[in-house]
C-alpha cells in the first residue's frame, strides 16, 4: 500500500498526495535492461522526445511486432497528470503497453509539468489497466474507526455509507500550530486524524 500524506498550507487549505516513485513501485518493477534499450535505440534514430508514436516503434523494431493495450486489448495507453487536477501524484506522463516479448510495460516520458524526459522503463506487476489509472483513490481511518474514502482527491464520503454527507477534504485539512509537517485531515465526525492510504 502507498501511504498518503497531508500538503498543507493552513486550517481548511491542503489536499492529498503521495509519493511519485512509491505510487510507481507499487505497480511496476523498474527495468534496467529495457531503459538502456529504449534510450540506446531513440539515440540511434534520433529521437528527442518519447512520443508515444517513438515507444511503438521502439518495440516494433526489437520484437517485430506492434505493441498493443494491456494483455493485448486495444492501443496503448497513456496519460499526462499535471498538478492542475486532483490526483494523488501529479507532473507524471506515462504509457502503458504490452509487448509480445517483453510483456506489460510502463514507460515514464515526462515529469516537471509534462515536460518530456529520458524514458523509464518498468515492467508491470498488476493485472489491470486500471490499476495505472488509479492515481486519485484513497481510503483512510481515524482512530475511533471511522472510514473514509475519496474517488477524487476533493470530496470525503463515509466508507459504509452510514453519513450520506459529501465533505470536502481541503475544508478538513488542520495544521496543529501552524506547522505543516503535522497536517492531518479531520475525521468529519469525530476530529481524530484520518490516516489514508491508496487500494494496494
Amino acid at each position: 500500500m502507498t501511504s498518503v500524506s497531508v500538503e498543507a498550507w493552513s486550517h481548511g487549505d491542503g489536499y492529498l498526495i503521495v509519493d511519485t516513485q512509491e505510487w510507481i513501485d507499487d505497480r511496476g518493477e523498474y527495468a534496467a535492461d529495457l531503459t538502456e534499450d529504449l534510450r540506446a535505440w531513440m539515440d540511434e534514430n534520433g529521437h528527442d522526445h518519447p512520443y508515444d508514436a517513438v515507444i511503438v516503434a521502439w518495440i516494433s523494431a526489437r520484437t517485430g511486432e506492434p505493441p498493443v493495450g494491456l494483455h493485448g486489448d486495444g492501443e496503448v495507453w497513456s496519460h499526462n497528470l499535471l498538478s492542475s487536477a486532483d490526483h494523488l501524484i501529479d507532473d507524471l506522463g506515462f504509457v502503458v503497453l504490452s509487448s509480445a516479448e517483453h510483456g506489460d510495460l510502463m514507460i515514464i516520458v515526462s515529469d516537471h509539468l509534462g515536460l518530456y524526459v529520458a524514458p523509464t522503463v518498468y515492467r508491470s506487476t498488476v493485472t489491470e489497466l486500471e490499476d495505472w489509472a488509479d492515481y486519485s483513490n484513497a481510503t483512510g481511518e481515524c482512530a475511533h474507526g471511522h472510514r473514509w474514502t475519496t474517488d477524487d482527491t476533493v470530496t470525503l464520503h463515509a466508507w459504509d455509507g452510514s453519513d450520506m454527507t459529501v465533505y470536502r477534504v481541503p475544508d478538513q485539512v488542520r495544521v496543529p500550530f501552524g506547522d505543516r509537517d503535522r497536517a492531518y485531515v479531520a475525521c468529519p465526525t469525530c476530529g481524530k486524524a484520518v490516516r489514508f492510504t491508496c487500494r494496494f
